[in-house]
């Protein structure tokens, strides 16, 4: 059984640069096999057909089995159509070169603005309700080369979890909506420094249920990867792929923009009063509070005295005056 293997990239900044990546099934055919003749058949038609679709998404096949060649081609939602035919026959090109899945007869190419599979097997019956599965993770991993500030690295994560859970959201959306012609597809930015892009697609002959199955593990798989480095992470398996960057990557205006979701709040330290000589605390206040209680009780004390001793003086004078 074929098995669409999901392949997860981590680049450098600055990419928004093309992207590439292949996976090969393994089992190989002869040079000018038969198998060659019907993969050769479908190399050639399958550019234009996806080109020529709406949805840039389009199958062929050739050949008698066994050698019958099976292959699709899903081109990026934004693209035009030379883009998306270009990149399928440059896909084909680079299944067949040296350093990619020579004479495999199998093979899943990633291209920056299509994804392309051909293969022996007619693979997409694995679409099929009760065949289906998203697929095993793989990882490829390259450090970013620039960090967001420590301080800004939870609010980084949240507002990129924020864009690739609305545009995944509203790439299923659009499944229920019949005159939409890129169907399970979107694209959406959040107003954040640095500003964060992000794309969902799917196949569109997956059910709403698959699609929803298929990104789902792409978003489990990518969030908890969202870390302080805004990395640019591309998610892929065959059949659907969820993307984002901190560099535009996608043709036109985005489908979605989002605000930016609140900022930590700023907590200050506290500061707590040095202990006095007796083990207690006392604040400047009240230490002030007494002074100025100590200093009014001997002025009151100091005027009662004066008054008493005024009083006797004069009694005093009067005895000494009748004698």
């Amino acid at each position: 059984m074929l098995l669409a293997v999901m392949a997860v990239v981590l680049l450098l900044l600055p990419p928004a640069m093309p992207f590439e990546d292949f996976l090969c099934d393994g089992s190989t055919y002869a040079p000018n096999s038969t198998f060659q003749a019907s993969l050769a058949l479908v190399a050639a038609a399958l550019p234009g057909n996806a080109s020529s679709m709406p949805s840039g998404f389009a199958t062929a096949e050739a050949g008698a089995s066994p050698n019958r060649a099976y292959a699709m081609a899903l081109c990026r939602g934004d693209v035009n159509a030379s883009t998306c035919a270009a990149c399928v026959a440059a896909a084909f090109r680079a299944a067949g070169a040296q350093e990619s899945c020579p004479n495999n007869t199998g093979a899943t190419m990633y291209e920056d603005a299509c994804v392309l599979r051909f293969s022996t097997v007619q693979f997409l019956d694995f679409l099929r309700a009760d065949q289906w599965q998203p697929g095993e993770l793989t990882f490829q991993i390259t450090p970013a080369s620039r960090n967001v500030k420590s301080a800004q690295g939870a609010w980084f994560s949240a507002a990129a979890t924020s864009i690739l859970t609305a545009v995944v959201d509203h790439a299923l959306a659009a499944a229920g909506n019949s005159t939409t012609a890129k169907k399970y597809f979107a694209t959406g930015e959040v107003d954040l420094q640095p500003r964060i892009y992000a794309l969902a697609q799917c196949l569109p002959e997956m059910t709403p249920s698959q699609c929803r199955s298929c990104l789902g593990t792409l978003l489990v798989q990518t969030t908890p990867m969202l870390s302080t480095k805004p990395r640019w992470i591309m998610s892929f398996v065959v059949w659907c792929n969820l993307r984002y960057s901190v560099r535009p990557f996608y043709e036109g205006r985005s489908m979605l923009q989002l605000p930016a979701p609140p900022p930590p709040a700023v907590v200050s330290p506290s500061v707590t009063p040095e202990p006095g000589p007796t083990g207690k605390k006392k604040s400047a206040a009240g230490i002030s509070a007494s002074i100025g209680c100590s200093v009014l009780l001997l002025f009151l004390l100091s005027v009662f005295a004066f008054v008493r001793f005024k009083r006797r003086t004069t009694k005093q004078s009067e005895d000494d005056h009748r004698e």
